[in-house]
């Protein structure tokens, strides 16, 4: 009778270990299978981060190029008014015979100058902020 008792009890304690064992299996192989999709997951985000990162430059570096051109033509085009107006000044100076003359050709440069000044200024305006690389994913 002793060694039956012994026998059930011994039977149990080997089924609990190895209930034991089975829940630790099955709960190490949901964890595993939970991290992998899990960094999967992740790995899916980073990877349309830096997909909408590399678009995001794309289009920063085809604008950052079109506001240098712009500020550059910008740039071209008043130094061209202020030569433009500087040549008619000289030119005026040297044909005046009076002293009204050469205060006229004076005052036409410094208008010419302002004029030129405003329509930079406006262009300036008009152009916008630089544009403002992108931040890159974390």
């Amino acid at each position: 009778m002793k060694q039956i008792i012994f026998l059930i009890r011994e039977e149990k304690r080997m089924q609990m270990q190895l209930s034991k064992k089975i829940v630790s299996i099955a709960l190490g192989t949901l964890l595993i299978s939970g991290l992998s999709a899990n960094a999967a997951l992740a790995d899916t985000q980073s990877q349309e981060a830096k997909a909408q990162y590399r678009s995001q430059i794309t289009a920063f570096k085809t604008a950052n190029t079109a506001y240098k051109e712009a500020r550059a033509s910008i740039k071209a085009t008043f130094a061209n008014a202020k030569a433009s107006a500087l040549a008619t000044k000289n030119a005026a100076l040297s044909a005046a015979t009076t002293e009204e003359q050469k205060v006229q050709a004076r005052t036409a440069f410094k208008e010419a100058i302002a004029q030129a000044k405003a329509t930079r200024d406006q262009a300036l305006a008009a152009l916008g902020a630089k544009p403002v690389k992108p931040a890159r994913p974390s």
